[in-house]
């Protein structure tokens, strides 16, 4: 089931009424297919079998049973498998649909109620008639080849047939793309007495499940099927009230997605982009290349199965920044450097999962104290977010290690970061909540959410930095975006702009605490490290005091007592004070000593 399928059927699964007998439904498709690039249905093996009759009959034949399910049971471990290679594809499907219709006034019409009750009253026959269903399923299997791969699409009733179908297919049959339209599987009556609702997780053999419904059909309950498979992307397309398979197959949406299942991407290889050797990485890509370099670390030293699901999100995070980057890139005419280029994810790894990822070349131009705010914002970032995986502790010393031996600072640098980490978290949390944040990179979304961030991580005159900033945000506030320019930005820009980005509601208590860890962090790093320190940490944390402090004031005059927006702001001001408390006590800023000098070294300069 990769990019190129090769020679792929089609089974068409037709609804209620007289089956279709003039096939005006291949005619639509095969030239909504030619529309949008791909070849038509001439070469494709079609199946349409019609079983109006069926439908129609009595349920008298008792003999004939049910054909049994012959899809393999999986193991716990193969699921979770199954799981992350449907949501790849399923993932790849939605950024090429494109964004479904939102939610529409169109209304159902009187004249449109007998077209419902007529699907709905068939659609009840074959569910609730096991001799009708049985003969259905059976006539549709005879004319199944055993083994290949297929794209079935199934319109109004066909759906729900297409369903029964799923497990108990040739078991060497595979099938690329399952394609549902008009369906009213929504309804929940319709699946009493059945085992379709079994099918609440992937199935092994089927590649992916796009169902698409229309703003204004009723015959689809005016929803998707979600709620009953949640693994089936539900697609909204403004057809209004039409419910006719041929209407939807003229759709873009669902010819693209036949298409795509029958003949593979319109794009079969990665576009071949050339790249400029001689370009060097600018400050944005050299932090880009380092979280990439240190999330490989981090699998690296993983074990089992949690190596293995880090490196499966790992995978797809780093196609999609490779990809949005490089699009970026090229609609501002930017030169992009050939290490970029050299990191891409190709379709067969990014869909069938990671084997061995493109790594980045060792980065030895940064000194350590070039080195220590982007070291800072891996430390408190989450690698592959928007996924959520635990690291262990003894994990991120390990990788910090290797990833400061990879940069050429030695591997001391890599243990003093992780030690400096673990203090700055201490000194700003209780000692029995510290942990639940590290790594989370939670702190870094104040930053990003507005104009001020995009501001600090793309600064003017940076060629391709807005295109980079563009590409990392598609993964949400605090993600890795957030992770690689909120340390750096801090100290580069006005502290009481950043204090007051900080302070404001938009933020949380626990965007400013992370952020207040990740400074203190980069204190206590410089130090260890016999580094000059920034007097911009202190000012920021100062700042960042001094407003929550005058805000609490304001609001407590008049706010209930334990007000959860005065309650938000003393944990800001809490976390600042306790990291300027720990500056202080470990004499990190010179001159900031609550001891008095004594002697002559009180007339020294």
């Amino acid at each position: 089931m990769g990019e190129n399928p090769g020679v792929v059927s089609l089974l068409y699964l037709h609804g209620v009424g007289n089956g279709d007998p003039r096939d005006a439904w291949r005619r639509a498709l095969d030239k909504s297919l030619q529309d949008i690039g791909y070849p038509g249905l001439d070469e494709v093996e079609v199946i349409a079998p019609k079983y109006p009759d069926v439908l129609r009959t009595d349920d008298g034949d008792k003999t004939i049973k049910i054909p049994p399910i012959t899809a393999p049971r999986l193991s716990a471990e193969e699921q979770r498998a199954v799981r992350r290679r449907v949501e790849r594809a399923t993932a790849e499907l939605e950024k090429i649909l494109g964004e479904p219709v939102p939610a529409s006034p169109v209304g159902v019409t009187d004249s449109f109620a007998p077209i419902v009750l007529r699907v709905l009253r068939q659609a009840h026959n074959y569910v609730t008639k096991p001799g009708i269903r049985a003969r259905t399923l059976r006539m549709v299997l005879d004319e199944l080849p055993e083994e290949g791969e297929i794209v079935i699409v199934g319109h109004s009733l066909g759906s729900i047939i297409a369903i029964d179908l799923l497990r108990r297919l040739p078991p060497k049959l595979t099938v690329v793309g399952l394609v549902t339209i008009g369906s009213p599987a929504a309804h929940p009556n319709l699946h009493e007495d059945s085992d379709r609702l079994e099918m609440k997780a992937p199935v092994d053999h089927v590649g992916w499940w796009v169902n698409v419904w229309s703003n204004g059909d009723a015959v689809t309950g005016l929803r998707g099927i979600w709620r009953h498979f949640p693994w089936a992307l539900d697609l909204q397309v403004g057809l209004g009230l039409d419910h006719r398979t041929t209407t939807y197959l003229r759709s873009k949406p669902v010819a693209t997605a036949i298409g795509r299942g029958l003949f593979g991407s319109l794009t079969k290889e990665i576009a071949v982009v050339e790249g400029t050797p001689d370009v060097a990485l600018n400050s944005l890509e050299v932090r880009l290349a380092l979280w990439l370099a240190y999330a490989q670390f981090v699998r690296d030293h993983l074990k089992g199965a949690t190596q293995e699901r880090f490196g499966a999100a790992l995978c797809v995070v780093q196609h999609e920044v490779l990809e949005r980057l490089i699009e970026n890139y090229q609609a501002d005419d930017v030169r992009i450097p050939q290490q970029l280029l050299d990191l891409r994810v190709s379709p067969t790894v990014h869909l069938e999962g990671p084997a061995d990822l493109p790594r980045p070349k060792p980065l030895t131009q940064l000194s350590k104290e070039e080195a220590v705010l982007a070291l800072v914002a891996l430390a408190t970032a989450n690698p592959v977010r928007p996924y959520e995986i635990d690291v262990p502790d003894d994990v991120r010393r390990q990788a910090f290690h290797d990833l400061t031996v990879w940069m050429g600072l030695g591997g001391g640098l890599g243990e003093n970061l992780h030690i400096a980490m673990q203090s700055a978290s201490k000194a700003v949390y209780p000692v029995d909540q510290w942990k639940l944040w590290v790594g989370i990179g939670i702190g870094a979304a104040v930053l990003v959410a507005g104009p001020i961030g995009l501001a600090l991580a793309a600064p003017a005159g940076l060629a391709g930095g807005a295109a980079i900033i563009g590409a990392l945000s598609a993964f949400g506030p605090g993600g890795m975006v957030g992770g690689l320019v909120t340390a750096g930005a801090i100290t580069t820009t006005g502290a009481g702009t950043i204090a007051a980005t900080l302070v404001s509601s938009s933020s949380t208590a626990e965007d400013v605490e992370v952020t207040v860890i990740q400074l203190l962090t980069a204190a206590i790093l410089r130090s260890r490290e016999g580094l000059e320190q920034d007097l911009g940490v202190w000012l920021a944390l100062s700042e960042i005091q001094r407003q929550t402090g005058r805000e609490v004031a304001r609001l407590a005059a008049y706010s209930d007592e334990k007000a959860p927006g005065v309650e938000a702001l003393r944990r800001k001001a809490r976390a600042a004070e306790r990291a300027m408390a720990y500056m202080v006590k470990n004499r990190l800023v010179e001159g900031l000593t609550d001891e008095e000098p004594k002697g002559e070294e009180a007339f020294e300069e």
